[in-house]
C-alpha cells in the first residue's frame, strides 16, 4: 500500500511539473508573440515641414508603433527626388527608436516620365497614364534603374525596414494624371505590343492553329489575325480563359523582376518587400460591366490571380477600410476584416507574412468635425482581432496624412520635387491621428497590452 501511495504521488509529481513546465513555455510562446509584434502608421512628410517631423516621430513613438511608412504624398518617387530629405527622416526614426518603411511606388501618383510604348491601353484602346507593367523592356530599363536606385541610396541605413508598392494594379486616368476614368475601358492590355505578346503566349500554348481553332471554336488562318478578346462573351469563354492566364503569368514576371532588381542590391532579407492593396485584389467582390455578359473581378480586369502573383514578395496586404457611423459599425467592419484575412491567408498560405492595413478613420469626409469615431475602442479592436488571427504586424492609416484628392495643376504644383524646401500639400485636417490626441492617449495604453509590456 505504501509503494502504491508512493508510486501515485511521484506520478502526480510528475505530471504536475510537466504540466506547469508546458504552461510555462506555452505562456512564453505568447509573450514572446507579444513582443515580437509590429505597429505601424501612415506619415506624408511632406504634408508639414520638416522641423515638425521629429515632434510627430516622438508622439508616433509614445504612442506605442514600432514603425512608421514614410510617404512623400502625390509622388511615390519622392524617394528618388527627395534623397537628403528622406535620409533626415530616416536618422529622426532611428533617434525615437521607429523602424520606417519607405512608399516606393504607385501607379498613378509618381513623376516617372512617360513613354506611349510603356504605357497601358484599355479594351476601348485609350492610353492610360499607367506603366505598362507587363512590357519587359521597359522592365529591364526604366523600372529596373528606379528601384535600384532607391535600394542603392537607403539600404544601409539603420532604421530602414523595407520597401512599400501601394495600389499597383490600379488602372489609372486615360492619358494623364487627370485624366478621364468615365469613359475608361474595364480591361486591359491592348498595346500592339500586348497582341503579339499574347500571340507567342498562344503559339507556345496551343503549337498549331489547328489545336487553337478548335479550343476557340474559330477558323483563323494565320496567326496575325488573332487579338486580344474585349468582351467577356458565353462564347469565347476558352479566348477569355486564355487571355486571364496570360496577362497572370506576366504578372508573375513582373513581380519576380521587381523583387530581383531589389534584391541584386539590397540582400538584407529583413528588409521587407511588401506590396498593399484595396480587399478588390482578393476577387472577392464583382461589379458589373458593359463588356461583359457576367459580373467581373480583378482577374478580369488585369489578369491578378493575387495569391499567384505575390509570392515573391515578403509581405502581403488587401487593406481595409470603414464608415463609421455609431458603434454599432463596429460588428460590420469586424465581419469585413475577418473575411478579408481570411481570403488573404487562404489564397497566400500558411508562411507568407500578412500585414494587415485599415482605415483608423473616417472614410466618409463629408462627416462633420470633430470625428467622433472611430474611438481608441474601436481601433484597438480591429488590431486585436487581426492578432487573434495569426497576424504579427497591424498598421495604421493613418497619423499624417495630405490630401490626395488633386487636380493635373495641383498635382504638379504640390509634388513635392527636387527642391529640399518642398511644398505643402493640402491638409486634411483633424481627420486623422496627429489631430486626435484623446484616441491617441488610449491608443498608448492598448498597445502596451496588445504587446505584452507590463508596467
Amino acid at each position: 500500500m505504501k509503494l502504491l501511495i508512493k508510486s501515485i504521488f511521484l506520478f502526480l509529481s510528475c505530471f504536475t511539473f510537466l504540466i506547469f513546465a508546458s504552461t510555462k513555455v506555452f505562456a512564453s510562446e505568447i509573450n514572446q508573440n507579444q513582443q515580437d509584434l509590429r505597429l505601424s502608421t501612415w506619415y506624408w512628410l511632406n504634408s508639414i515641414e520638416k522641423e515638425k517631423w521629429n515632434e510627430d516621430f516622438q508622439v508616433i513613438a509614445k504612442s506605442g508603433f514600432t514603425d512608421i511608412v514614410l510617404c512623400w504624398g502625390l509622388d511615390s518617387a519622392g524617394v528618388a527626388t527627395q534623397k537628403n530629405n528622406t535620409k533626415f527622416a530616416l536618422e529622426l526614426c532611428q533617434k525615437n527608436n521607429l523602424k520606417a518603411y519607405l512608399f516606393v511606388w504607385h501607379p498613378t501618383h509618381n513623376s516617372l516620365p512617360r513613354q506611349k510604348e510603356f504605357q497601358q491601353v484599355d479594351s476601348k484602346d485609350n492610353l492610360l497614364f499607367t506603366f505598362n507593367l507587363f512590357h519587359r523592356k521597359w522592365r529591364a530599363t526604366q523600372w529596373k534603374s528606379y528601384l535600384q536606385e532607391i535600394a542603392s541610396t537607403y539600404h544601409s541605413n539603420p532604421a530602414f525596414a523595407g520597401y512599400v508598392f501601394d495600389d499597383t494594379f490600379g488602372l489609372g486616368p486615360i492619358n494623364s494624371f487627370g485624366g478621364n476614368e468615365d469613359k475608361r475601358g474595364d480591361f486591359v492590355s491592348y498595346s500592339t505590343y500586348d497582341k503579339e505578346n499574347f500571340r507567342e503566349w498562344l503559339k507556345n500554348k496551343y503549337q498549331g492553329l489547328d489545336k487553337l481553332n478548335q479550343a476557340w471554336e474559330e477558323k483563323f488562318e494565320v496567326w496575325e489575325k488573332i487579338d486580344p478578346p474585349r468582351l467577356i462573351t458565353e462564347k469565347n469563354t476558352q479566348a477569355w480563359q486564355d487571355w486571364t492566364q496570360a496577362r497572370k503569368e506576366w504578372l508573375g514576371e513582373w513581380a519576380k523582376d521587381t523583387v530581383a532588381f531589389i534584391r541584386e542590391i539590397d540582400k538584407d532579407s529583413s528588409h521587407e518587400i511588401y506590396v498593399e492593396d484595396l480587399a478588390q485584389v482578393l476577387g472577392i467582390n464583382a461589379s458589373r460591366s458593359l463588356e461583359s455578359f457576367r459580373p467581373i473581378t480583378i482577374k478580369d480586369t488585369i489578369g491578378l490571380d493575387f495569391g499567384y502573383v505575390m509570392q515573391p514578395f515578403d509581405a502581403v496586404c488587401g487593406y481595409t477600410f470603414f464608415t463609421w457611423d455609431n458603434k454599432e459599425a463596429l460588428e460590420k467592419a469586424i465581419n469585413t476584416t475577418k473575411e478579408v484575412l481570411e481570403t488573404t491567408r487562404k489564397q497566400l498560405g500558411n508562411d507568407k507574412k500578412i500585414i494587415h492595413t485599415f482605415w483608423a478613420s473616417e472614410l466618409d469626409f463629408s462627416k462633420p468635425l470633430p470625428l467622433k469615431y472611430p474611438s481608441a475602442e474601436q481601433i484597438t479592436s480591429i488590431a486585436k482581432l487581426a492578432i487573434s488571427l495569426g497576424i504579427k504586424h497591424v498598421d495604421y492609416y493613418g497619423f499624417r496624412i495630405g490630401d490626395w484628392r488633386v487636380n493635373e495643376e495641383e498635382w504638379v504644383k504640390l509634388r513635392p520635387g527636387t527642391n529640399e524646401n518642398y511644398p505643402i500639400t493640402k491638409p486634411m485636417k483633424d481627420r486623422f491621428l496627429c489631430d486626435r490626441p484623446e484616441v491617441l492617449k488610449v491608443l498608448s495604453e492598448s498597445h502596451k497590452e496588445l504587446k505584452g509590456v507590463t508596467n
